[in-house]
């Protein structure tokens, strides 16, 4: 039964919908993905990109039901490569999956969801992104470097752990090592494409600097709430579907909080994945 709920919600991401109402309420956004033509594809993110992004939506699994859009921004330039930038404003969209709350089949509230399109201007890429770490409202205001007059303003904590010296070129340390630096939009640190772990080296290597915005290099997990755990990030079946899950009566992740995202696909590959039978199960 969870399954079947589950496939539905996925459906509803996927499949156009209009709502008819002859009441003056407004209607919760409901998600639909912009057709091929607009879709750019020459240029996808890299499998291994860093997105760290704000939510522009709340997400609640006591009022979020199956196919409700969500919306999020990008918070800082991202570098993809060739002179490529997914700049800082930059939206991602998505949808929730499903939602359930205690005494509906399961003592704990969850919410599943996926961001599945990067829109730049009105061209939109298909992706596929996994959870790193999520933070609540308040953990990014307490990692926000306040404006000082003075050239560099008191180390803070990033949302993670790593201590940061903020000022344009400040290093960011795990203990005593550099793991990146500063800038005026948030953190640059190299990683492994790979694992998504700090891959050593100054930033100014050749290799592409991620962007972390106020995260941690090595931020893991929920941060700034009570109780939240992130049951799947998205890297087993079905990719890209997060699922949070939470012992109280719902979860409640507010406008305002933070997540940490990894891409592992995008472009018309992406695309043709999420729309071609498989062939596996010969669904």
């Amino acid at each position: 039964m969870k399954n079947n709920l589950k496939m539905l919600g996925l459906a509803l991401c996927v499949l156009p919908m209009y709502l008819h109402t002859g009441t003056a309420q407004d209607l919760k956004p409901v998600y639909q993905p912009v057709q091929g033509q607009n879709t750019r594809s020459a240029e996808p993110i890299p499998a291994g990109t860093i997105l760290p992004i704000s939510l522009n939506t709340a997400l609640r699994s006591d009022k979020s039901g199956s196919g409700t859009a969500i919306i999020a921004t990008i918070t800082q330039d991202v570098q993809l490569g060739q002179g490529e930038m997914l700049r800082k404003g930059s939206t991602l969209t998505g949808c929730v999956v499903a939602a359930s709350t205690p005494g509906k089949g399961s003592d704990d509230s969850k919410i599943s969801f996926q961001f599945d399109q990067a829109r730049f201007g009105n061209l939109t890429v298909p992706i596929t992104t996994t959870l790193r770490a999520v933070a609540s409202r308040s953990a990014v205001s307490a990692a926000t470097p306040e404006l000082t007059s003075s050239e560099n303003a008191d180390s803070q904590i990033e949302i993670g752990g790593d201590q940061i010296s903020y000022g344009e070129g400040g290093p960011v340390m795990v203990g005593s090592r550099v793991v990146g630096k500063y800038t005026r939009q948030g953190v640059l640190a190299n990683v492994d494409q790979n694992s998504g772990a700090h891959g050593g080296g100054r930033i100014d290597d050749d290799a592409l600097p991620h962007a972390f915005w106020l995260f941690s290099v090595n931020a893991r997990g929920a941060y700034g709430f009570d109780d939240l755990t992130i049951l799947q990030s998205g890297r087993t079946e079905p990719l890209g579907v997060v699922t949070l899950t939470s012992n109280r009566k719902a979860v409640k992740i507010d406008k305002g909080s933070a997540m940490l995202l990894r891409v592992e696909g995008s472009g018309s590959e992406e695309a043709q994945a999420r729309t071609t039978p498989s062939r596996e199960t010969g669904q």
